[in-house]
């Protein structure tokens, strides 16, 4: 059982048309899943934009899913929905929930049909407002514990499907210990450190994969899974420039 991936991380805004078309003869040449990990779009943490063209350039490219990053985020739930809501893809955040109990459009996880089977996702962003701060007040979100959002996410996916994967917004450190505490997980995506490179982590092994910042470059990674039930990696960074 082979999976392939193509991955970015922390775009902010910078996949231009033809870079989106690269992803997409990539991504049909190899069959390919197409993630991302987050800070695709160009507002910031406490701003909206009218528009985020980078998400329709996305959506060419033919993304499956990605993960919501600081850059996604915003403080009132109408602000942050609007911020993602021209993407065609799954957007998932798992350790943010809002108080009325829906957060619309973004999924704390999903699975997906493959020929490789079936592929579990879940998000975690970076916590931009610590529970039980002050400035909890403003928000009508609240974020939970990032462990506890994925160890939920893991007991709900793990006996679901074939792969489970996580798209994480927050950074190597966090990534390489959701790792190390999740053995089930087959893959992390990573993001926010701008960082680019693998990391295997535990004998089954778990592959930790940061793809690099600003469209420049981007992951292609195959797994496959042995016959004894570990997994097997080939992965590499690719310039986009």
């Amino acid at each position: 059982m082979e999976l392939t991936i193509v991955h970015t991380a922390d775009l902010h805004s910078r996949l231009d048309a033809e870079r989106a078309e690269a992803l997409k003869f990539l991504r049909e040449k190899v069959g390919a899943l197409l993630l991302d990990s987050g800070d695709a779009v160009a507002a910031g943490n406490i701003y909206v934009r009218p528009t985020e063209p980078v998400l329709e350039r996305m959506n060419s490219a033919g993304y499956h899913a990605m993960a919501v990053g600081n850059r996604e985020y915003f403080f009132r739930r109408s602000g942050m929905l609007r911020k993602t809501r021209a993407a065609d893809f799954t957007v998932l955040c798992a350790n943010l929930v809002h108080v009325g109990g829906d957060m619309g459009h973004i999924l704390p996880w999903t699975t997906l049909e493959t020929t490789a089977g079936t592929i579990g996702l879940f998000g975690l962003a970076p916590t931009m407002i610590r529970p039980g701060s002050f400035w909890e007040h403003f928000s009508d979100m609240r974020f939970i514990d990032w462990r506890e959002a994925a160890e939920e996410a893991c007991e709900a996916l793990r006996d679901e499907v074939d792969w489970l994967i996580a798209l994480s917004h927050r950074g190597l450190d966090d990534d390489l210990a959701l790792a190390a505490e999740h053995p089930e997980l087959d893959i992390v995506l990573g993001g926010h450190s701008h960082a680019s490179g693998d990391h295997l982590v535990g004998p089954r092994p778990t592959l930790v994969s940061h793809a690099g910042h600003h469209a420049r470059t981007a992951a292609l990674i195959r797994a496959e899974r042995g016959q004894a039930g570990g997994n097997r990696f080939n992965s590499q960074v690719m310039e986009m420039a």
